[in-house]
């Protein structure tokens, strides 16, 4: 048998110039990478305030739901902020687990994910399942949100109102409308189809109320100066978002007509063969 190399020692590896020259420059390349992809990120993202949406609790995610479902009792929407401890000076919003009217984005993006398996799983159960339908289901609902966003942010600039609202804080309200709809797709798997109709109309009318109280500070301008002027833009904005509020009937239907289509597609083809019989 062949006997083992006895002189290797890892120590000739650092002792090595060539190794540790290797070593110097893969840290560096690897040190150069990283400030790269940070500063490129946080070129078009802006990493730190991420992280403040995602800063959620457990409670705050099972109380959150809780008031998407049934916001009708809550009297207190207004959004917390953040003082400095030194100076007393506001640096902004409380993060989500601090303040429970904060918008966040855990909440809207795991309901996405749930909404895209849900679809995948209804849409098997009536044997038309195909791997496609993931990728269209998540296109069309990432697409729908930022349709959202966007109408809001025209609206917006036509009405004339200043931009207090983040961007992302718009994606965040647009997208809790999933809870909804994957309220829906559970209730209409084994419920008759009243059933999954009440369920469409009630969370979609509570998402919309609760849109109403949440981006009431956006929209609508102080009442402490209240001119001419300025009660008849209160009135256009109030119209404004009683729209944003209505359409989220809209939006909902068509990000369930996908699995609705797929249960009338399944009817049909499940009765065709019967109506072809003599």
């Amino acid at each position: 048998m062949a006997q083992p190399y006895e002189g290797f020692d890892l120590n000739t590896i650092h002792n090595n110039q060539a190794a540790q020259l290797g070593l110097q420059f893969a840290g560096t390349a690897v040190h150069a990478g990283h400030e790269y992809v940070e500063k490129n990120i946080n070129q078009y993202i802006n990493v730190s305030m991420l992280r403040h949406y995602f800063n959620v609790s457990n409670s705050y995610v099972l109380k959150k739901i809780q008031l998407l479902l049934f916001p009708f009792g809550r009297k207190h929407w207004a959004r917390l902020v953040q003082r400095s401890e030194h100076t007393g000076h506001t640096t902004g919003y409380k993060p989500p687990r601090e303040d429970l009217n904060s918008p966040d984005l855990y909440i809207p993006v795991m309901a996405l994910i749930t909404y895209v398996l849900l679809v995948g799983i209804v849409s098997g159960t009536k044997h038309m399942f195909h791997p496609e339908i993931l990728g269209l289901t998540a296109s069309k609902a990432i697409a729908v949100v930022l349709f959202e966003v966007v109408l809001i942010k025209l609206g917006c600039y036509l009405l004339n109102i200043s931009a207090e609202a983040q961007f992302l804080d718009l994606i965040c309200y647009c997208g809790y409308k999933f809870i909804g709809i994957i309220a829906t797709l559970l209730v209409g798997v084994k419920s008759p189809s009243w059933a999954t109709w009440s369920v469409f109309f009630y969370t979609n009318i509570a998402v919309g109320f609760f849109l109403l109280r949440s981006l009431r500070h956006i929209v609508l301008p102080d009442t402490s100066a209240a001119t001419a002027t300025g009660l008849h833009h209160r009135k256009h904005r109030i119209y404004f978002l009683f729209i944003v509020a209505a359409l989220q009937l809209v939006f909902s239907w068509i990000l369930l007509s996908n699995t609705w289509g797929l249960t009338d597609a399944h009817a049909t083809a499940t009765s065709a063969p019967l109506r072809s019989r003599p």
